[in-house]
């Protein structure tokens, strides 16, 4: 049985249906992904850490999970603006990690 996370929980409180799948321990990127589940990449969701900047000097970022087609990436500006913010950052694959609890890759 699949692990349950954020984002499955999130698809669940949403009625979305999904199939989560359980994959090697190596980290895969989506297209590695999609290759190993024989699937279209455009099927295979991408989860990505962005922080928002917030008031960054008193250490309030609000922190997102985005997610977005295999074969897409995230636009930082957009995701910025659509939060009313100056701007969004990625952070380092540990800080992501150390975040949410979920594996990078």
């Amino acid at each position: 049985m699949p692990k349950v996370n954020n984002v499955t929980r999130w698809l669940d409180a949403h009625d979305i249906p999904y199939t989560a799948f359980e994959l090697p321990s190596e980290k895969l990127g989506a297209l590695e992904t999609a290759r190993l589940l024989k699937v279209d990449p455009a099927i295979v969701f991408k989860t990505i850490v962005v922080l928002a900047e917030g008031n960054a000097a008193r250490g309030e970022r609000r922190r997102l999970l985005v997610l977005v087609p295999g074969t897409s990436s995230v636009d930082l500006k957009l995701v910025a603006s659509a939060l009313g913010e100056k701007r969004s950052i990625l952070p380092t694959e540990r800080e992501a990690e150390r975040l949410t609890g979920l594996q990078a890759g």
